[in-house]
């Protein structure tokens, strides 16, 4: 019978063998990935929808047109391998591709479908930061159990790969003829031409279409509103982007901005003060000695660098919030130094631990410094200063010093002991996630320095984790429960949690002898997005609160201030609010000299691989990413924020030029491991 219906005499049809079945099966697939990824982009829309508040609708449709050049690139990424095999292997391998990109996309949409997640947390489409969290398998896990609705995105998944198989199965079986229907083959040269026509789309595709120049990150930048620019990515797209960047690295953009010793002039005018001595060489390009701007207390002074996780400056009444999530924070603002325009570096905790206690800033391809081979050598930070003046030191943690290599990293780096989520005994509260909580941490470093105390001088740094996603709380809550009726609920209530943990400390503090004589800075190791973003750099996730607290102890300790300040400012602040005339080579500045009598700057930079870095002085912002034009903002910290782009040329090269130093300096420091101190 099979021989019959394709024998010489069986009628052929070749209407549509014109293009192959090849073809047509794979522009039916690209179809149905970029409706894949419509849908996606709608979850993360629907899933983040109170950032969208205030968005034009015309700019978030935007966001899909633009974010289709973005599809159709990962899509012929995907569909080229495929297309080519199917042209070149023999037909029965066909059913088994076509099998295996089920699968491939099956993975994608539960990548899709996690990053939804992903952005709800960070405010970023997936980047290498997901390496770094797969790191650590067991607690990502827990994390993503105890904290999401998992069922719910499996029906999704399910729903989604319903969708896909039965439109795979439906063109195969619509490009491909069912046995007893003959279909004419096209001439061996003919049907090569037309599979190199079809493949040269495809490439055009895998640049994002039929525009002038091939798609880059900068294309997404259409408006001013971050979460409209962020919906238009691709998320596969912003990972491999990202893995590029970190494996080939955007450092040469920066290392030949300009000549390496401009550079370094560049930047020593940023940071030395008039009366600080310069001491630099070549092994110590940035040594200087700072001025005697404090007298030294009668006997060494206590130092604890207090880190919140996720302490964002846009919910403290401190400094503006109604209402406020921190009541506690806010009252012992009133008896110190608060910094309203202070930023971390980072927006990752790695970044925001290393750049408070080691004194170096987060540079393009050292986003994770402390898992790197360049963190082996000295740095010019507070442990480092004060581990020689003999020092005892602590470091305390809710979670597992292995993330980030953090106890690896500060053991060499002065810290002699560290107490993790294993050495507590009988906490009050578990989270399974994290590990205990900010109450347990803080009970037990008050006992630390009790101890401590009674043997000589310390230095502490604490770091809390309860404000962190899934928001594992005690129950019941130690104060009334916050509601908001919506997803904010979560994290408004941890924040409190952290915040009232943070004031049972201090009460059980001022009670201690050792309150009297110890300098206590109280941070974020970051803060987290709010609407509405303040420039595309979304300037909420930086911007947190700098305290410094030690009543009775530095008089000049006292009101609000408004200098920019970041957290490699912290050690020379310290050592200058100390008396500590011990050269340094710190990436920031003494806060409290009175020569510093600028607006004053920090240089951030997001983690996960992003390449942008931007300069802050006083209310302005420069924004710089490789291969781009640089974009100069005013901005305000009021409520509500905002901002604004402008054109001002001789300010936007003045301030380009500073950032192109600074972050070239440090490149070259760090390589040549010169960031650390004499012996």
């Amino acid at each position: 019978m099979k021989e019959k219906l394709f024998s010489k005499k069986q009628p052929l049809r070749s209407g549509r063998s014109l293009l192959l079945p090849e073809i047509r099966f794979v522009a039916g697939l690209y179809l149905l990935l970029l409706i894949v990824f419509a849908v996606l982009r709608s979850l993360l829309l629907w899933r983040n929808h109170l950032q969208a508040t205030g968005i034009a609708t015309e700019t978030l449709v935007k966001s899909f047109l633009v974010g289709l050049r973005f599809d159709l690139a990962i899509s012929s990424y995907l569909l080229v391998p495929l297309f080519l095999t199917l042209v070149l292997l023999p037909s029965r391998w066909r059913k088994t591709l076509v099998g295996g990109f089920c699968l491939l996309v099956g993975v994608l949409i539960i990548f899709g479908l996690a990053e939804i997640e992903f952005y709800r947390e960070l405010e970023m489409r997936f980047n290498t930061l997901v390496f770094e969290y797969l790191s650590h398998p067991q607690i990502v896990a827990g994390m993503i159990w105890e904290g999401y609705p998992v069922f719910r995105y499996l029906l999704v998944w399910l729903l989604l790969m319903l969708f896909v198989v039965y439109g795979v199965k439906w063109l195969y079986r619509r490009c491909w003829p069912v046995a007893g229907i003959a279909v004419a083959p096209l001439p061996r040269l003919q049907r090569m031409l037309v599979a190199c026509c079809f493949l040269a789309l495809m490439v055009i595709g895998s640049r994002g279409g039929l525009a002038n120049e091939p798609l880059r990150w900068g294309d997404a930048f259409f408006c001013e509103d971050a979460f409209a620019n962020n919906l238009a990515l691709n998320g596969v797209y912003t990972l491999g982007r990202s893995a590029l960047e970190k494996t080939f690295g955007s450092q040469q953009f920066w290392t030949k901005a300009m000549p390496r010793d401009e550079a370094l002039r560049t930047t020593k005018s940023m940071l030395f003060l008039p009366d600080e001595q310069d001491l630099s060489s070549p092994e110590f390009p940035l040594l200087r000695k700072p001025a005697a701007t404090a007298v030294p207390p009668p006997r060494p002074v206590n130092v604890v660098i207090i880190l919140g996780e996720s302490f964002s400056g846009r919910h403290v009444g401190a400094l503006g919030a109604n209402p406020s999530l921190t009541p506690d924070f806010d009252a012992l603002s009133r008896e110190g130094v608060l910094f309203d325009h202070a930023f971390s570096n980072g927006t990752h905790t790695h970044q925001g631990v290393f750049a408070s206690l080691a004194g170096f800033p987060n540079l393009p391809g050292y986003e994770y410094l402390m898992k790197t081979m360049e963190a082996h050598q000295e740095f010019s930070g507070v442990t480092s200063i004060l581990t020689p003046l003999g020092y005892d030191s602590v470091f305390l943690y809710n979670g597992l010093f292995s993330w980030d290599n953090k106890e690896g990293f500060f053991r060499q780096h002065g810290i002699h002991r560290f107490i993790g989520r294993y050495d507590y005994v009988n906490p009050t509260f578990v989270d399974p996630v994290w590990g205990v909580s900010d109450f347990d941490v803080f009970m037990r470093a008050n006992e630390e320095f009790r101890t401590m105390a009674a043997k000589g001088p310390f230095f502490a740094a604490i770091l809390t984790l309860t404000n962190h996603s899934p928001f594992d709380l005690p129950t019941p809550l130690p104060f009334e429960r916050i509601r908001t009726g919506d997803s904010f609920e979560g994290r408004a209530n941890a924040m409190r949690y952290a915040d009232w943990a943070l004031g049972e400390f201090f009460r059980k503090a001022r009670q201690e002898e050792y309150f009297a004589n110890t300098l206590f800075i109280i941070t974020a190791d970051h803060g987290f997005g709010t609407a509405p973003a303040i420039t595309a750099m979304q300037l909420d996730r930086f911007h947190v609160p700098l305290l410094f607290y030690a009543p009775g102890l530095f008089p000049q300790l006292q009101g609000r201030r408004s200098t920019v300040a970041s957290q490699v400012d912290i050690g020379p602040s310290v050592f200058g609010l100390l008396g500590l005339q011990i050269p340094h080579q710190s990436w920031g500045r003494n806060l409290f000299s009175p020569r510093l009598n600028d607006p004053g700057f920090a240089v951030v930079k997001p983690s996960g691989g992003k390449e942008e870095v931007a300069l802050i002085e006083g209310d302005y912002l420069l924004m710089r990413t490789p291969k781009e034009k640089p974009r100069l903002y005013r901005y305000s910290l009021d409520f509500p924020p905002h901002s604004e782009q402008l054109d001002d040329p001789l300010r936007l090269m003045a301030m380009d030029r500073r950032l192109k130093a600074y972050v070239a300096t440090g490149l070259f420091n760090l390589r040549d491991r010169h960031v650390g101190l004499p012996e």
